[in-house]
């Protein structure tokens, strides 16, 4: 049966019978501690697509990092990589909206990190096979042993230039600041200053030692990614959204009922309607069941 959501045909058992929306971040909201979703979570999830709830999957993943948990779910849904820099129909990857940075970001940010100890990285796109774009120079060897486990989780080598200019590309979805918390705390602190972009610290899913700010375009964050595929397919309400770092602010703020998983930052755990066990644990199948006995 083919049901036509928004403008674009979608496989499903319901014709017309959505109860609602769930858009949900991945690590650390729905995975376990070897960053996959848990398969009772998958068949959860799979159980309530087919009593009509749609699924958004909105992360700071690249594509081939997110597929590590999704290729689980047996059902169509919708996919925002890179915080909102890509947003894809899945599991076509149909690219539905884009919003990425341009080379000039990069030249104002090689002059911003003028005396620090490591360098930057830039993220290629998923057309690309998710490499990034580094300056091994740049870079002490603990953070290049770093980097290279990183790199696993593309589906492409990573490429290591002597500039940036030699990349051959003039945008990109993300990029990639990677240190202590003290360190990008007062470093974004100068990052303020640039227009355009948005910036996020959260901590580093790969590493416990390390967090990471993420620098995208303005227009992509994890919110207004969201509020794009309900413009796109009229996403039914509810729509209940879950997360547990500080790059998931947004899009909590974008739902009707807001979950956040145990042990997030306190300002996404004042946004929210409900507090869920830990990931962990499977938490969020606790949190939706509460949810889902809610208002909307």
């Amino acid at each position: 049966m083919i049901l036509f959501w928004g403008k674009t045909p979608f496989l499903s058992i319901l014709m017309g019978m959505h109860k609602g929306t769930i858009a949900l971040d991945i690590d650390g909201t729905i995975t376990d501690r070897n960053h996959l979703i848990p398969d009772g979570v998958a068949l959860y999830f799979q159980k309530l697509y087919h009593e009509g709830w749609q699924f958004v999957f909105i992360t700071g993943r690249i594509l081939s990092f997110a597929l590590m948990s999704l290729n689980k779910l047996e059902f169509p849904f919708l996919l925002a990589l890179q915080n909102g820099a890509d947003l894809l129909e899945m599991p076509a990857r149909k690219r539905m909206h884009r919003s990425y940075l341009t080379l000039d970001v990069v030249e104002t940010l090689d002059t911003l990190y003028q005396g620090m100890d490591n360098d930057f990285v830039i993220y290629a796109g998923y057309e690309k096979g998710d490499l990034c774009y580094f300056r091994p120079s740049r870079f002490t060897p603990k953070m290049l042993k770093y980097l290279k486990d990183v790199e696993r989780l593309s589906a492409e080598p990573w490429k290591g230039l002597d500039s940036f200019k030699n990349c051959g590309q003039s945008t990109f979805p993300l990029i990639k600041c990677i240190g202590s918390r003290e360190m990008l705390e007062a470093f974004d602190e100068k990052l303020k200053a640039l227009e355009g972009i948005k910036t996020t610290i959260i901590k580093d899913p790969i590493s416990r030692e390390f967090y990471i700010t993420l620098i995208t375009h303005i227009n992509a964050d994890k919110g207004k990614a969201l509020k794009k595929f309900k413009e796109l397919y009229s996403l039914s309400h509810p729509i209940i959204t879950g997360g547990d770092d500080n790059n998931d602010i947004p899009l909590l703020k974008a739902g009707d009922i807001r979950i956040a998983m145990d042990g997030a930052p306190e300002a996404l755990q004042n946004l929210a309607h409900i507090i869920a066990p830990p990931a962990e644990r499977m938490g969020i199948i606790q949190g939706l069941e509460e949810a889902m006995r809610r208002p909307g």
